[in-house]
């Protein structure tokens, strides 16, 4: 059995904390170079559905990365730092939730809007949540804090819980749904007529999306499972602003490429989109606001 010194559970801490400050630095430098576009992208627009999920998952990240920071930094006691990390959980869940949906919205749209899709997407979510309910819920009574070696900051665990890795087995199931369906979409878009090099674009900035998001995803299983008790949480910073990062810019790509097609056809009144109903290829028909 290997023995672990102070000095390495320390030098393992330290390591996390620089990943969340990494983690840090990418959204704030992400939101920097990005507000030009979502000014005029986004802002002045009529508030609706989509509009609230892409505000949620492009602000949410910014209180949760900070919660997580104080978690990593902060607190002394481990009643503090069971109460925080219950806290930084919920903004997560909430901010992961809003880019998620905003992945069904966009890809029961780009399905012709297909009812059936959504019926089994939808339970397919409700039942990842009643997982997650489950899991969490057997979960929290098994953590448990110490101070950390050698004057360390933040919150130290003392052991590992798998358990929580069933959590993002469930969120990578999921994910993969969605790839799947979203490369199926690509597909049969690229193989039927009034192909678009703008459409095809938009199809395939969703797989890369979702190749991104179901890597972290499986990173933090890896992590849960056969990883150092210390490096437990080390990428839910990086996974919460992946989400905000690439939900952002997959609707600003969306927004840039409609229009471009107004611009080269003049048949768009609005920068929106909308697909025919019940259209396996999702021709565009009139808009609607996303």
């Amino acid at each position: 059995m290997t023995v672990t010194t102070p000095t390495e559970v320390a030098l393992r801490l330290q390591t996390v904390e620089y990943i969340k400050m990494a983690g840090l630095a990418i959204l704030v430098y992400d939101y920097c170079i990005k507000l030009e576009d979502e000014i005029h992208l986004t802002w002045g627009r009529k508030w609706g559905f989509v509009r609230i999920l892409f505000v949620i998952a492009r602000y949410m990240p910014f209180a949760y990365v900070s919660v997580d920071l104080i978690y990593s930094i902060g607190p002394k006691s481990p009643r503090q730092c069971l109460w925080i990390f219950q806290v930084s959980s919920g903004v997560n869940l909430i901010d992961a939730l809003a880019a998620e949906t905003l992945l069904l919205v966009r890809t029961y749209t780009l399905s012709g809007r297909s009812k059936t899709l959504l019926i089994a997407i939808l339970l397919i979510a409700l039942g990842c949540m009643a997982g997650y309910g489950v899991v969490t819920a057997n979960a929290l009574p098994l953590f448990s804090y110490r101070d950390p070696p050698l004057a360390t900051l933040g919150c130290y665990q003392t052991h590992r819980i798998e358990i929580y890795a069933v959590n993002y087995v469930m969120l990578c199931f999921y994910e993969t749904v969605i790839l799947f369906l979203s490369i199926l979409q690509f597909w049969r878009r690229r193989q039927g007529p009034g192909r678009s090099r703008f459409i095809i674009d938009l199809y395939w900035d969703g797989i890369i999306y979702m190749v991104c998001i179901l890597a972290m995803s499986t990173a933090n299983i890896i992590i849960i499972v056969a990883f150092s008790t210390e490096y437990t949480g080390s990428m839910r910073t990086l996974q919460a602003v992946l989400h905000s990062v690439l939900s952002s810019r997959l609707l600003f790509n969306l927004r840039t490429i409609v229009q471009h097609e107004r611009e080269g056809t003049d048949t768009f009144p609005q920068m929106n989109i909308q697909f025919e109903q019940g259209s396996p290829q999702g021709s565009m028909t009139q808009p609607t606001s996303l």
